[in-house]
């Protein structure tokens, strides 16, 4: 192999990320939000949650300057990526990430919280549209190409609104909170008809069915955040996420039978999301059982991400990144 071809391949092998590993970003933003909401339950000093989303910051800023050169450089593997029936969700993942970064410096440094939910929305927009467009002219999928990654999109929608008021972005926040909702009950019977009659999914896409959390767990805060009550709709989303749980609880040996990669981080940002629902609902309700059940969804999300962290910089560090592929 020539010079030339060398370092094209190695170009290709460093910047040609796919958009999913967003979801480290994702999950380390989460975990900040989840530990900001129990530092407020608890009476906790601010360093953990602060310190998370510094970090969380400092991978996006990697990942994006990465997926950037790809976009510039490899138009064709960021093309063909978009044009994908289910990795163009995976694409979400990048707008959701500034929104959650939005929620986790929002207190700490609402300027940068501001730029990147406005850089947020617009791209989140436009993932949405694209899906929904594609399905409405009636481009034909492939039934086993449906996964709960199509539920990406809809956690962007219920993400908003837990920044976007605190900006003055109110009404913005209602048009994305439906938006989100919406096609979650629209894509919860699609998902659930294909795997009843399609059959499981393999192996390594078992993580994903995690992505089923944030979309009841998120919907619950951002709706009593904007409603200003925690109403029957409001619990049931936080009851409904809590079964959803047990469920996935029952199926933990099955979702982890395949080999470590990025995938696996599928388990962070859902269980964070759910940790701080259940500190939400316990700063709300103030019941000793909800701050119960708020401190062992806390500590499991925290042992799960970093366990997903350390597990990364050691693959990393051992075999390279193209090991998790």
């Amino acid at each position: 192999m020539t010079a030339p071809a060398q370092a094209m391949n190695s170009e290709r092998t460093t910047f040609n990320i796919p958009a999913a590993w967003f979801a480290m970003v994702m999950g380390l933003g989460g975990l900040s939000i989840a530990w900001q909401r129990a530092e407020s339950l608890f009476g906790l000093p601010s360093l953990a949650g602060y310190a998370a989303a510094l970090l969380a910051l400092g991978v996006f800023s990697y990942l994006l300057a990465a997926y950037l050169h790809k976009i510039v450089r490899l138009p064709d593997a960021f093309l063909s990526e978009f044009r994908h029936p289910t990795q163009v969700a995976s694409v979400g993942a990048i707008p959701i990430s500034m929104e959650i970064l939005a929620v986790a410096f929002i207190n700490h440094h609402p300027g940068l919280a501001e730029l990147m939910l406005l850089a947020g929305m617009p791209l989140q927009l436009l993932v949405v549209g694209t899906m929904f467009r594609r399905w409405l002219v009636g481009e034909k999928i492939d039934p086993q190409s449906i996964t709960p990654a199509w539920f990406i999109p809809c956690v962007g929608g219920v993400l908003v609104p837990l920044s976007a008021p605190q900006l003055g972005y109110v009404a913005l926040a209602w048009f994305f909170l439906c938006i989100g909702l919406l096609l979650w009950f629209f894509l919860m019977p699609i998902l659930l008809a294909r795997l009843i009659f399609v059959g499981p999914l393999h192996e390594a896409a078992r993580p994903s069915l995690l992505i089923l959390l944030p979309p009841p767990a998120l919907g619950m805060v951002s709706y009593a955040t904007l409603s200003g009550q925690v109403d029957v709709f409001a619990i049931s989303l936080f009851v409904l996420m809590l079964f959803i749980v047990l469920v996935l609880l029952s199926l933990a040996r099955s979702l982890t039978r395949s080999d470590f990669g990025m995938a696996w981080w599928a388990f962070s940002f859902p269980t964070a999301a759910s940790s701080g629902a259940c500190s939400f609902m316990a700063l709300q309700t103030g019941a000793p059982a909800a701050k119960g059940l708020a401190l062992v969804a806390l500590i499991i999300c925290t042992l799960i991400i970093l366990s997903l962290l350390i597990r990364t910089t050691v693959e990393v560090s051992k075999s390279g990144i193209e090991s998790l592929r």
